[in-house]
């Protein structure tokens, strides 16, 4: 399987469990993903982070063509870095999959997502999110591991 830049929010605890569950699902398929916020403590000495080598090993990583950039597109606005990692690895790439988890819009009436990210290099995976109860957590990021799965297969 194809290794999976995995872009998104990791600045919060909700955001970095997040990533955390949508990894582990998509591993189980086989997946080897480059978590961005495991990635940049590579660059951390104890007290700061060397911001200029996070930004140019992220670089690397997103427009790798032998890696799948694969985005969260959450929110009122996507993450700021996601969406110029995203841009580099579509010019680089030509190909991209996006996904959105907010339940507060459907697909034919989405407002909230950025122009810029409906290219026809892109494929758009949306699954909102209604679980309420901790024990249907893991099913949520199961199939939303799979919806990735296929659309990657699409950009193929």
């Amino acid at each position: 399987m194809a290794t999976i830049y995995l872009a998104g929010g990791l600045f919060n605890a909700g955001e970095r469990l997040h990533n955390l569950y949508l990894e582990k699902y998509l591993q189980k398929l086989s997946y080897t993903v480059i978590l961005p916020q495991r990635e940049a403590l590579k660059f951390f000495d104890g007290n700061t982070f060397d911001v200029n080598a996070i930004r140019e090993h992220c670089k690397q990583q997103c427009t790798d063509p032998d890696n799948v950039y694969v985005g969260n597109v959450n929110g009122a606005d996507a993450d700021s870095g996601s969406a110029v990692e995203y841009g580099m690895a579509i010019i680089q790439n030509e190909g991209a999959v996006v996904y959105r988890t907010d339940f507060r819009t459907t697909p034919d009436k989405e407002v909230g997502l950025n122009a810029m990210f409906r290219g026809k290099e892109t494929i758009f995976v949306y699954y909102p999110c209604f679980f309420t109860e901790l024990d249907q957590v893991e099913a949520y990021y199961e199939e939303l591991a799979h919806r990735i799965h296929y659309a990657i297969c699409e950009l193929s």
